[in-house]
Formats: C-alpha cells, sequence, structure tokens
C-alpha cells in the first residue's frame, strides 16, 4: 500500500488514492481541519516531542512570556597549529599548537525549542542538524519525526503496515545542482528513519497538476502556479484528457510565504519597535540611528531573542531612556526578554491571510509594554513584497519560454 505525501514547509498532508478517490489522512485532530499538519516541532529539555497545533500551543504556554536568559557554555576546544615565525632562546623548534575553548551563549531560561521551516534546512550543505539540550538532531531525524507521525496515523486509518510513499519535493531546493541532489538525498533518508523502505519523489507542482487532471474533461494548457512557505513551484502541462498529458516544463523560484511575513516585518512593523528610530544624539548634537544590523535580527522570529544578549540589549535600555521615542524601545525591550518574537510572527502571517480577500486586515497586539494597534493595507503589503513579486512573475516567464509557448 503507498500513501502520497506533501511534507510542506508550512504544513505536511497524506493521502490514499486508490484509482477512483482520494482519501485523506487526518494528521492534527486539535486543528481547524484535520487533514493539515503544521509542519512544527516543540522538543522539552527531557525530550519529548510535540508536532503540529500542540507544539505551537505548548511553546506559547511554556516559554513565551518568560525571561531570556543567556549564559556562556563552553562546548569543546579547537586546536590551531601555525608555523614559528621566530623563536626565543631556549623554544624549541617546530610549529606552535594553540589550545583554545568555544564558548556559545545559551538561553538557560528556555522550557523547550520550537523549529519551523524545517524544510528549507534541506538545502544548505552547512545546516546539518541541531543539538537541542544535549543531544544532537540531524536535519535528517527532525524530518523523521514528522514522516513518522504520517506513518502511524495512516497505518491507524487503514490498519495495515504501512512503508510505501510517494513524496512531494520542490522543483529546486536549490539553484546548485550538487545541493540540489543532495537535499533530496537527505530527504530519502529522512524516509528511511521513518520507516519508509520503498520512496519515490515526484516534483510538488507535476503532483499538484496531477490532482487537477482528475477535473479536465477538454484539451488545454494549463500553468500550475505553487506558492508554498519556502518555495514557489511552477509547471507547464498539456492535457488531452485525465489520462492523457504531456510534461512542458517545470521551475523553482526560491522564495515562499515565510520570506513575505518577514517582509511585513521589516516594512510595517519593525517600525514600532524602534527600527529606523534614534537612539540617543551625540555630543556634538548628530542623531545616533537604530543599527541595521540588529533591526535585521527582527526580521526573523528564530533571531529576536539575540538582541536580548548582554551587548545588544545594553543599547536598547539605552535608547529606552535617552530616545525621543522610549515606547518603542519599551515594546522592543519586551519583545526579546520575554520571548513574544514567535507570537508577534503568528499575528503577522494571520493579517498577511486576512489580505488576501480583505483590502487592510488589523495587527494587534496589547502584552506587557508592547501595545500594538496597526492596520495593514493590501496596497502597502504589495509594495512591501515587490522584489518577491518580481520574481514571481520573472519565473512564469521563464517557464513560459522554457515550455516553448507565449503568454
Amino acid at each position: 500500500m503507498r500513501i502520497g505525501i506533501d511534507f510542506g514547509t508550512t504544513h505536511t498532508a497524506a493521502a490514499f488514492y486508490d484509482g477512483q478517490t482520494i482519501q485523506a489522512i487526518p494528521l492534527d485532530s486539535q486543528n481547524a481541519n484535520p487533514n493539515l499538519l503544521r509542519s512544527m516541532i516543540y522538543i522539552t529539555r527531557e525530550q519529548k516531542t510535540f508536532l503540529g497545533l500542540a507544539a505551537v500551543r505548548t511553546f506559547l504556554q511554556q516559554d513565551t512570556g518568560r525571561p531570556v536568559v543567556y549564559q556562556k557554555k563552553v562546548v569543546g576546544t579547537i586546536e590551531n597549529t601555525v608555523a614559528q615565525q621566530f623563536k626565543m632562546p631556549g623554544e624549541p623548534d617546530g610549529p606552535i599548537t594553540i589550545i583554545y575553548d568555544v564558548i556559545i551563549e545559551e538561553d538557560i531560561g528556555a522550557q523547550g525549542r520550537l523549529l519551523q521551516s524545517i524544510k528549507t534546512g534541506l538545502r544548505s550543505d552547512s545546516y546539518k542538524g541541531t543539538s537541542i539540550f544535549g543531544r544532537y538532531y540531524t536535519v535528517q531525524e527532525l524530518i523523521a519525526l514528522v514522516l513518522c507521525h504520517v506513518r502511524t496515523q495512516a497505518e491507524r486509518q487503514f490498519q495495515r503496515e504501512i512503508h510505501q510513499a510517494v513524496l512531494g519535493r520542490p522543483v529546486q531546493f536549490s539553484d546548485d545542482p550538487a545541493e540540489d541532489e543532495r537535499a533530496e538525498q537527505r530527504l530519502r533518508q529522512a524516509a528511511a528513519l521513518a520507516g519508509f523502505t520503498d520512496v519515490t519523489f515526484v516534483p510538488e507542482p507535476v503532483a499538484a497538476a496531477s490532482f487537477y487532471l482528475n477535473q479536465v474533461h477538454q484539451p488545454e494548457t494549463v500553468l500550475v502556479f505553487d506558492f508554498g512557505g519556502g518555495t514557489l513551484d511552477l509547471t507547464v502541462m498539456r492535457v488531452e484528457g485525465a489520462q492523457r498529458h504531456e510534461l512542458l516544463a517545470t521551475h523553482g523560484v526560491l522564495i515562499g510565504g515565510d520570506d513575505l511575513d518577514s517582509r511585513l516585518m521589516q516594512n510595517q512593523v519593525a517600525p514600532h519597535f524602534g527600527a529606523g528610530a534614534a537612539i540617543d544624539k551625540n555630543f556634538d548634537d548628530r542623531t545616533l540611528a537604530f543599527p541595521e544590523d540588529m533591526a535585521e535580527l527582527l526580521n526573523q522570529w528564530q533571531t529576536i531573542p539575540v538582541l536580548s544578549q548582554q551587548q545588544h540589549l545594553a543599547l536598547i535600555r539605552r535608547a529606552k531612556r535617552y530616545s525621543p521615542e522610549p515606547k518603542k524601545f519599551a515594546a522592543l525591550e519586551c519583545l526579546v526578554t520575554k520571548n513574544h518574537g514567535f507570537d508577534l510572527f503568528e499575528r503577522i502571517e494571520q493579517a498577511k491571510r486576512v489580505l488576501s480577500a480583505e483590502p487592510q486586515a488589523l495587527l494587534n497586539m496589547q502584552v506587557d509594554e508592547i501595545d500594538l494597534a496597526l492596520t495593514l493595507t493590501r496596497r502597502a503589503f504589495n509594495g512591501a513584497v515587490s522584489q518577491e513579486l518580481s520574481q514571481a512573475r520573472q519565473g512564469v516567464r521563464e517557464i513560459i519560454t522554457k515550455a516553448g509557448l507565449t503568454a
């Protein structure tokens, strides 16, 4: 028995097709749509794992609003051997070996670790995995946690063992062919760890087109625009009927919904937390602006807690005292020291979804020193994501050219 799995950056879904009908496999009973599992993992200090909506709710309950406390921790040593340029009398000949500690700063107040958009980790060869409270997880092991849950739920529904699966994959994990091949191999290894012994892959927009074929009753040329949390995948197909089709071209663009959330934060929300504001005035009356490198840390919820490290926090508190806009920096201090970043990005994404149907959306967040009541307009949103829109347009032009067609 073979099931189909769409392991996505944002959501995961699975189904079984018997040749006549498609049976969705419920993956998260807590979700409003139980057939969708948010591709999120929360791992506690005791290595207990939560998935989907349970991961989000447990993180919000246990880790939001708590103090962020960074502590330096020695995680190993590095030996660096260098050639000897000169030596003092009595010193031995030969190279010099210098040994020094590797020190990281760890948030010791964390009750657990929330992981989001794990799929994007497949792109980069530099990201092998992460250490969570003393245990190292490879990216394959993290993805396997999700895929194992899918297999367990499928076996529960169909009352039989399942070891065969078709997995969707982006047209391009990366622009580099070697990295793209490596990413698929990692996904295959994750599936094997989850208990799947027979795995095949299909490009995600081709899978979407296959679903669409069931509704086609006359010849068409179809563009499938598959915009996910991490990638935009495109397919052009010529369809003669449900059983006859020709794949003309596929194309991938490395943009996704996560990028749009970051743009909204950067352009519309971050200024309310001091980005672009003056910290204070120097002795010669010149205005000191909020540093750009610190503002960039606001663009993803995962990096917001870094701003609670001492060197950043000292500047934020200085701005809170001397800036002409102290309330913004008071809100920023609360955001970074009480771990409200994920909650804020959840609200940003919800507002973004509203803008798909409405000309404006309200973004509200009133907690501690944060008093945010912001009206986001679709026009401003389109302006904020203009670069991504251009990339999407260019992707459509390129696939039409690859397919040998004109618009």
